[in-house]
């Protein structure tokens, strides 16, 4: 039943050492591409690299401490074999999970997890449907930064209630991020109730450098607007937030950005930020095949993307971004 599982690993990492089965419990050896990576080959031939299809699991057994190269199954085969091969690979999951064969006995003994994402959305997550929606303050929340049933949908977006077993992630607006191959990967929860002592954000526990938020719905060949916050992503178009203020070169995001990037990319920093970090992400980006595409946007009146959408809607978000320009060599080096 695994075999289509197999054949989409063999397609990358080319064939395996030896497997191992027990009740359907697949374990393959692979040649670690990380580890060929560090060496400079096409593959060092050691089959450090384990596999095992029940767990939806790998280990690479040499680097996997040391480079992280261990995890979901699903990783390995979005980072080494591309984003076509990953859906093919959650395509079979779900077959697997829907066929007889995964209700056999055979499985009672192990622990099968199929699970597509080891993060979670909080236990009473629920999307918004602002005509049904009965929460007063939540409403108003909603209402005061026009945020639509458009901009809902478009982004998933829900809410917790007061029965959420985390008291710290009751009553918040909950804006979910789905990478490339539409799988979990983060996060937002923001306060809506206004209560002076609650914290305003509580957000999903993940290294926020290895995120592209909301990356599933980015289009690579049209402007990219690199913003701060997350509400400024969600009503400027094409909108990727920084999720604070910098951009680091070590990132996933900047990697990306150098990869896929078809157009121009602005910069559209919030008005309390120095406008040296704005001039140090447009040298940092301003170089190679983006050279010549990278702009900004300095705010002075008003404090973000955010608050501009809340007091002159769409019209306002677009009058503020046909203001972007560039900066001169001579204006990075003041």
């Amino acid at each position: 039943m695994f075999e289509n599982i197999y054949n989409i690993l063999v397609s990358f990492l080319g064939d395996s050492k030896q497997g191992y089965y027990s009740k359907d419990v697949h374990q393959y050896q692979f040649n670690c591409p990380c580890c060929a990576d560090e060496k400079g080959v096409s593959s060092d031939g050691k089959f450090n690299l384990e596999c095992n299809f029940a767990l939806g699991k790998y280990h690479c057994w040499s680097c996997g401490d040391s480079h992280g190269t261990k995890g979901k199954i699903s990783r390995l085969i979005k980072k080494w074999g591309g984003d076509s091969l990953a859906r093919a690979y959650f395509d079979e999951i779900k077959n697997i999970k829907s066929s007889q064969l995964y209700k056999l006995d055979a499985f009672d003994d192990i622990e099968v997890s199929f699970e597509e994402t080891d993060l979670k959305l909080p236990t009473t997550f629920t999307k918004i449907d602002l005509s049904k929606c009965r929460n007063k303050k939540l409403k108003e929340y909603l209402a005061k930064r026009h945020i639509t049933q458009d901009i809902i949908d478009k982004f998933n977006i829900g809410y917790t209630t007061w029965d959420e077993e985390k008291p710290s992630l009751r009553n918040r607006i909950i804006i979910p991020s789905y990478d490339s191959i539409g799988e979990l990967n983060y996060w937002v929860g923001r306060d809506f109730t206004g209560y002076e002592k609650r914290m305003k954000y509580m957000n999903a526990d993940c290294d926020k450098k290895q995120i592209i938020f909301n990356e599933s719905l980015i289009n690579w060949d049209a402007d990219i607007y690199l913003c701060e916050g997350i509400i400024d992503s969600i009503v400027i178009p094409n909108g990727i937030p920084l999720m604070g203020k910098q951009l680091l070169r070590d990132s996933v995001l900047f990697q990306t950005l150098y990869k896929k990037a078809n157009a121009n990319i602005v910069i559209t920093l919030d008005a309390d930020t120095e406008i040296q970090e704005t001039k140090r992400i447009y040298a940092l980006l301003n170089n190679g095949r983006l050279r010549g595409k990278i702009r900004y946007v300095r705010l002075n009146k008003l404090k973000d993307f955010g608050e501009i959408h809340e007091k002159f809607g769409k019209k306002g978000i677009i009058v503020a971004l046909r203001s972007s320009s560039t900066f001169s060599e001579i204006d990075l080096l003041i």
